[in-house]
């Protein structure tokens, strides 16, 4: 179903089949495809990757002493993008299957992988041992939680964060409406798909309250591809740098 405005739940169990389902996917030749899609273009999964990586990788400001938590990281695509010089990197999936390919790929020092949702990232970062970031990188997440996750979810990710931390985040907007896909058969994934489009306005309304009023203000923003890599007629890749 393609619901626009109305505010919808998405089903989890859903998603992390559908992400199991593409884990099952993966391609050497193509390996970012598992989560920016496009199985039948790795020309513009390649450009895309690139564009995104070129442009948001400076404005992370990272040195030595960074300690980067990736939020939704997949494979590790961004873990491919970062240096290998910088003190520690974190991602985390709520897929096991994704996490177990990011494991195998996984080549660099202090760069770890670990399985989590979200909504309980406090509780996998100290099962694990781990303390608080001084990077967040969430690229494509929000999209995958319900509104009533959300604050939570933001919450924690602030409490995760060192008292001077910059926080990436990249999201598929709605351009102009709120659109939920619920159980949506997509041709092009040949699966079942569910994901929530909100619009500026709406994500910033979850900010305000849990980040903007914690001390981040954002820093820059935009949207991150120009009209010939945006091939969506009702949402568009936009990024938030925000900084505390």
């Amino acid at each position: 179903m393609r619901i626009t405005e109305k505010v919808t739940d998405i089903d989890y169990n859903e998603t992390k089949e559908f992400f199991k389902n593409r884990a099952g996917k993966f391609r050497e030749d193509n390996p970012y495809s598992v989560t920016m899609y496009q199985d039948d273009n790795s020309a513009l999964v390649e450009e895309r990757n690139k564009k995104e990586t070129e442009k948001l990788r400076p404005m992370l400001g990272l040195k030595e002493d960074s300690r980067v938590l990736d939020i939704a990281c997949g494979i590790g695509r961004w873990a491919d993008a970062l240096p290998e010089e910088i003190e520690e990197y974190c991602g985390v999936d709520f897929s096991g299957e994704l996490i177990e390919i990011a494991n195998k790929r996984n080549t660099k020092e202090h760069f770890f992988f670990y399985e989590g949702a979200i909504n309980e990232i406090e509780e996998v970062l100290k099962k694990n041992g781990k303390g608080q970031y001084n990077t967040i990188l969430m690229m494509g997440i929000l999209m995958y939680i319900n509104d009533n996750d959300m604050i939570l979810s933001l919450e924690q990710i602030e409490r995760s964060c060192e008292e001077h931390a910059v926080i990436c985040i990249r999201e598929p907007i709605g351009i102009t409406d709120r659109l939920t896909l619920k159980d949506f058969f997509s041709e092009e994934l040949k699966d079942n798909y569910n994901a929530i489009y909100r619009t500026r306005e709406e994500l910033m309304k979850f900010f305000s309250p849990t980040l903007l009023e914690k001390g981040f203000s954002i820093r820059e923003e935009g949207f991150l591809f120009e009209d010939a890599l945006n091939n969506r007629k009702e949402t568009s890749q936009y990024y938030f740098i925000l900084e505390r």
